[in-house]
């Protein structure tokens, strides 16, 4: 019989990298085309005017113009508003 409890390796010790989502162009802040305005998972934030969602849920301008957050009918908005109107 054994006196000693035999030493088992740990299943622990490891770590997903960190997938950079977030707010990537903030509020005032002026995009082009294609430009990503949010990385998200899920519709944390919803596309709004002149802005675009992608499959992943990220969110783009479709136009040139300032980055506008809002809410609107109690959702978080993302909007592209040309300069001369923000």
């Amino acid at each position: 019989m054994s006196k000693t409890k035999g030493g088992g390796s740990t299943r622990n010790g490891r770590d997903s990298t960190a997938k950079r989502l977030g707010v990537k162009v903030f509020d005032g802040g002026v995009v082009n085309p294609g430009t990503i305005i949010v990385r998200q998972r899920g519709t944390r934030f919803h596309p709004g005017i002149n802005v675009g969602k992608g499959g992943d849920d990220t969110l783009f301008a479709l136009a040139d113009g300032k980055v506008k957050f809002g809410f609107r009918k109690g959702r978080k908005l993302v909007d592209v508003v040309s300069p001369t109107e923000g």
